[in-house]
């Protein structure tokens, strides 16, 4: 997550969190970047964005991934 966030210098970037939540706690047990263009102060989500999240959530649960997207 670090090194996604320092690779976009001053612009704004956007990844997504993977986990699950225990009781009224998120637990963050991983962290994707997504391919969002972003400026000093927003992120442009595109179409390209949105189908790789649903991709991506496919992708995890065929492989036996139990986790869930809890944030972004």
């Amino acid at each position: 997550m670090t090194l996604h966030c320092r690779s976009g210098s001053n612009l704004e970037v956007m990844g997504m969190l993977q986990g699950k939540t225990i009781d009224d706690t998120f637990v963050v047990l991983d962290a994707f970047p997504l391919p969002v263009e972003g400026t000093e102060t927003r992120v442009n989500a595109q179409a390209e964005a949105y189908e790789y999240m649903v991709d991506f959530v496919q992708s995890s649960k065929s492989v036996g991934r139990r986790e869930y997207v809890i944030g972004w």
